[in-house]
């Protein structure tokens, strides 16, 4: 059994580096995503198109490399989360969390007695398929609760009031925030250098670092990465997802195309 990759980085003093699965689902996917630098991936239930069995098989790719899967659930779908772990996904993210009541029904889906309430399974994904029977409360539950990453994420007014009380849940590992969603609550959207929006990061980070929870900071420029780990951040989920990776890499490639065409007087859209 690995250790999170997110725990490890921070254990080592690194930040971990996230990025996000919206579209692509090819076994090499894994393999790209660790050779690209990147301690985690978050793979987008929420806004994408990922089933559970496409989810099953993204996490059996990944316990093959270094990268640790994270799945991104809205909270109406909290009661996917026992299955969705059972194949050996490393982590829930789980969007607009409100309040401590939230947070605590999340851990007693997500973590095993005494911290939470989920139901053992063995000889499955998440165990490399072995059977710890009597010994699954010894051996594999405490590594499980340990390495299986909470993540609520604040992503309104309400949530962001009570980031003190949910950063306090016990078996809550980490706190990310949805920079558009909190933002346009925050009536400045996607305005991410306005005073408003830094002291409801601040708010988020100081909760974590004063409960011993992992902040995420989700850095939309090569500044806010820096300004991030200093203000205590020591996840950071960098720019941008397959999908607009691809589109830039691509548009980049067609234009210095065109502009070379162009210099040798071929039409060009």
């Amino acid at each position: 059994m690995k250790e999170n990759s997110i725990r490890r980085a921070v254990r080592e003093g690194r930040a971990a580096l996230g990025t996000q699965l919206k579209e692509f689902t090819s076994h090499g996917i894994p393999w790209i995503i660790q050779e690209s630098g990147f301690d985690y991936v978050m793979i987008d239930h929420e806004h994408g198109a990922f089933d559970i069995e496409t989810i099953a098989r993204l996490a059996g790719w990944f316990q093959a490399t270094d990268v640790s899967p994270i799945v991104r659930l809205h909270k109406s779908f909290m009661h996917m989360i026992p299955g969705i772990l059972d194949q050996g996904i490393m982590g829930i993210q789980i969007s607009e969390v409100n309040n401590a009541e939230e947070a605590r029904a999340i851990v007693q889906l997500a973590k095993y007695p005494p911290i939470g309430n989920r139901g053992l399974s063995g000889q499955g994904p998440h165990t490399n398929y072995k059977s710890y029977g009597a010994r699954h409360a010894t051996e594999y539950a405490p590594w499980a609760n340990d390495n299986v990453i909470l993540c609520p994420s604040i992503e309104s007014l309400e949530g962001l009031a009570n980031v003190e009380a949910i950063a306090a849940v016990e078996g809550i590992d980490m706190i990310a925030y949805g920079h558009s969603d909190l933002s346009a609550q925050l009536g400045v959207h996607l305005d991410l250098e306005h005073p408003k929006f830094k002291a409801a990061m601040k708010k988020i980070v100081d909760a974590c670092l004063a409960n011993g929870k992992i902040a995420r900071g989700s850095a939309e420029t090569e500044a806010q990465i820096a300004e991030y780990w200093q203000m205590g951040c020591r996840a950071l989920n960098l720019p941008g997802s397959d999908v607009s990776t691809y589109l830039a890499g691509l548009k980049a490639r067609a234009a210095r195309a065109q502009t070379r065409l162009k210099s040798v007087g071929v039409p060009v859209p």
